[in-house]
Formats: structure tokens, C-alpha cells, sequence
């Protein structure tokens, strides 16, 4: 049943980037230049929430998650993922859990941002230096992300989330497959 959901909300999430041009959408990179100025002080927040996330505090970043039966995650942690609040919610708790308060801070690189409106994404790298699990120092962490943000009573909040340790690109092979 989680696959079909799933696949369901990738159908959906696709429907609304090929949708996005016909509803008025505006694509940025740099998010100085966001002209949605409710998005553009959200982005700021949510790099807040980042921070403080991994400084082993989630409370913000759960303030400004959606709280709905189709919240969803496949965090950085790998697993299959997680649908519905109740278990991204604690999904959030153990994960910013693994980091220790170390002052560390979150440095976003967007390759993306689409903003509609009521619908917005990010692509990005989030470069920082934590301390994770038992490690006794900060050491870098570089994770690729795309988040899917949703107003919900007129607050954006984060819908989805899918982050992984960004690896060396791998080059493609000529063997022909059997």
C-alpha cells in the first residue's frame, strides 16, 4: 500500500510541474530574486529550521512542517520513507536526534526554486559541518535535497522532503545489459 501511495504523490508532484506553467508559476536560482515575498521570508526561516535541526533541535522545523496524513519523507538516513505526521513527526525527532549542538550551520546551494501559489520546490546542496551520532567533532556532511513546500492557511509549510549524501557522480558504462 505505501508504494501505490507513493507513486501517487510522484504522479501528483509531476502533474504539477508540467501544470506549473499554465498556473503561473516563476522558476528562480538565486532566492534574493523571489518576487512572492511570503515564500522569500519562508526560505530564510526554513534555512533557520535547518540550522537548528542539526544542532540536534527539531522543534522549529516541525513548526513549519505540514501536519497532515500526506506529509512525507525519505530522509537522509536512507529507509523506505515515511506518510502521515505521526510518522515523519517522530521520523524528525530521531533524525535531528543523531546530531549534537555544535553551533553548526547549514549553507544552501539552490539549483532550483519554483513558486506558485500555493504550491513551491527547492533543489539544492546543503553543505554543513555537525557533530553526528558519536563523532567528538564536526566533520562536513553535503546532502542533495528537494523539498516541496505547501501553504496551508496562508503558512508555507514543508510537505516533503527527500535528502541524500550527495557521492561522486558515477560515469556510465558500455556493457550491454543481459
Amino acid at each position: 500500500m505505501k508504494k501505490k501511495t507513493l507513486f501517487i504523490a510522484m504522479i501528483c508532484f509531476t502533474g504539477f510541474l508540467f501544470s506549473a506553467p499554465f498556473t503561473g508559476y516563476t522558476q528562480y536560482v538565486n532566492p534574493a530574486a523571489i518576487t512572492d515575498s511570503s515564500f522569500k521570508t519562508f526560505l530564510v526561516k526554513w534555512e533557520q529550521c535547518i540550522t537548528r535541526f542539526i544542532n540536534g533541535d527539531p522543534t522549529l522545523w516541525k513548526q513549519n512542517s505540514s501536519q497532515t496524513d500526506d506529509a512525507t519523507i525519505f530522509g537522509a538516513f536512507g529507509g523506505y520513507g515515511e506518510k502521515g505526521w505521526k510518522d515523519v513527526g517522530a521520523r524528525y525527532d530521531w533524525a535531528s536526534s543523531q546530531y549534537k549542538p555544535s553551533g553548526a550551520k547549514i549553507k544552501v546551494e539552490y539549483l532550483s526554486i519554483i513558486v506558485s501559489s500555493d504550491l513551491a520546490y527547492t533543489v539544492g546542496i546543503e553543505r554543513s559541518e555537525a557533530i553526528l551520532g558519536d563523532m567528538k567533532k564536526t566533520a562536513p556532511r553535503v546532502l542533495r535535497s528537494t523539498q516541496i513546500f505547501r501553504k496551508e492557511n496562508g503558512e508555507w509549510k514543508l510537505l516533503h522532503r527527500h535528502a541524500d549524501p550527495l557521492i561522486e557522480k558515477k560515469g556510465a558504462t558500455t556493457a550491454e545489459p543481459k
